[in-house]
C-alpha cells in the first residue's frame, strides 16, 4: 500500500430527501432530535446529508419551509452549529442568530431550534474525550470550563464560520457518494483543527490581551516544534501535536512562530511541506509520481488550494517546475564518476 492510501479515512455518507416534518424528524433523530414541526408551506426541495468520518459526525440539512426542531444533544458529545447558507437568522432556545454566529452544546443540553424558510444549516459533532485532550494540549486549563448541558453562542466571527463551511464544502460536499475513495487523514486533521479553534473561541470569549513569551523561551520552542514537522512531513499533523512538540500551549507555540519566522507555526508546516513538494518534482521523474500524487502524499488534499500557494510562493505552476525535470535531474556518469572517486573505484 503506497503512502496516500495509509492516509485514507473511510467517509461514509447518506443524501435522504424528505417533504414533511415527519421526515424531517426521522432524518434528525439519531442527533437527539425528538420531534419536529412544519411552520410554513414548503416551496422545494428539502434534504438531510449525514457523513461520518474518523470521530466526526456531520450533518447539512436543506429545508425550503419554516421547521421546528426540538431534542437533547446526545452524551458523550460537543455539537457545533452553524449557518451554511440561509436567507434570515435562524432561533434557537430563543436566540437570534445570523450568518455569523455559530452554537456550541454539550452532552445533555436540550435545544429548540426554528429554522428559516430557506435554511441551509450544519452540525457537527464531536466525542468529548477527544476534545477536552486536544484543548488540554492546546490551551491548558480551558477544558476545565466545559460544562455538562451548557450553551455557548459565539457572534462577529463570520471569518470562523466561513472557514468552516469552506472546509466542509471541499471535504464532505465534494467526497460523498459511492465513487469516494477514501478521505484525506490531513484534511480530517485541518477540520478538526478548524473545529477545535472555534471551541477555544467559545469557551474563552472575553480572552484579549496578548500573551507576550519570553525571548529566551521562543527559539527552543520553535526549535522543537521545526524539529517534529521536518520528521513528520508527510504525516497528519494537527495543532495539539505541535504543543505537545514544543512542550507548550497553542498561545506560546503561535506567538514564538510568529516572532521568530513571521507566520503561525500551521502557515511555516505549510510552507516546509509546499519546499519539500518541490524538491521532490525537481528530482523524481514524471513516470514515477504525479503531481497530485506528490502533493496529496506531503498533506495537500485540495488541489485547487494547493496550486494556488504553490505559485504564490515560487511564482510558477507545480506543473512548470515538473516540465523542467531533465533540467534539474543530475547527470547520471557525472554522479557515478563523483560517487567512484569518493570511494576509490573504478567504473572500467
Amino acid at each position: 500500500m503506497d503512502a496516500q492510501q495509509t492516509h485514507l479515512l473511510e467517509l461514509r455518507s447518506r443524501r435522504v430527501s424528505f417533504d414533511d416534518a415527519d421526515g424531517l424528524a426521522a432524518t434528525l433523530r439519531r442527533w437527539g432530535a425528538a420531534d419536529a414541526l412544519q411552520l410554513t408551506r414548503a416551496t422545494g426541495e428539502n434534504w438531510s446529508l449525514d457523513a461520518e468520518v474518523g470521530a466526526l459526525k456531520f450533518r447539512s440539512s436543506f429545508t425550503s419551509g419554516r421547521y421546528q426542531a426540538r431534542g437533547g444533544i446526545p452524551s458523550g458529545h460537543v455539537v457545533l452549529q452553524f449557518d451554511y447558507a440561509s436567507d434570515a437568522p435562524r432561533h434557537i432556545n430563543g436566540l437570534s442568530l445570523g450568518a455569523d454566529a455559530y452554537l456550541v452544546g454539550n452532552a445533555g443540553m436540550q435545544f429548540d431550534l426554528i429554522s428559516s424558510q430557506h435554511h441551509h444549516g450544519m452540525t457537527l459533532s464531536l466525542p468529548l474525550a477527544l476534545i477536552i485532550e486536544a484543548l488540554g494540549r492546546r490551551v491548558p486549563g480551558v477544558e476545565e470550563l466545559i460544562r455538562p448541558a451548557s450553551l455557548q453562542v459565539v457572534t462577529r466571527a463570520a471569518p470562523r464560520v466561513a472557514n468552516i463551511c469552506a472546509l466542509a464544502r471541499s471535504m464532505v460536499f465534494q467526497n460523498e457518494g459511492p465513487d469516494c475513495l477514501g478521505f484525506s487523514a490531513f484534511a480530517y486533521g485541518d477540520f478538526v483543527d478548524a473545529l477545535i479553534g472555534a471551541l477555544t473561541q467559545a469557551f474563552q470569549p472575553g480572552e484579549a490581551s496578548r500573551g507576550r513569551t519570553a525571548p529566551y523561551q521562543r527559539l527552543p520552542i520553535v526549535r522543537r516544534v521545526e524539529e517534529f514537522m521536518q520528521a513528520n512531513l508527510a504525516e497528519p499533523v494537527q495543532l495539539h501535536h505541535l504543543c505537545v512538540a514544543g512542550r507548550a500551549s497553542e498561545r506560546a507555540v503561535e506567538y514564538a512562530f510568529r516572532d521568530v519566522y513571521g507566520v503561525g507555526a500551521k502557515q511555516y508546516l505549510k510552507l516546509l511541506r509546499l519546499n519539500e513538494v518541490r524538491r521532490q518534482l525537481k528530482t523524481l521523474p514524471p513516470d514515477v509520481e504525479t503531481v497530485a500524487e506528490i502533493a496529496h502524499r506531503h498533506g495537500f488534499w485540495h488541489m485547487g488550494h494547493f496550486s494556488t500557494g504553490y505559485r504564490r510562493l515560487f511564482g510558477e505552476t507545480p506543473q512548470s517546475t515538473r516540465g523542467r525535470f531533465d533540467i534539474f535531474r543530475p547527470d547520471l556518469e557525472t554522479s557515478k564518476s563523483l560517487q567512484a572517486g569518493r570511494s576509490g573505484l573504478s567504473l572500467a
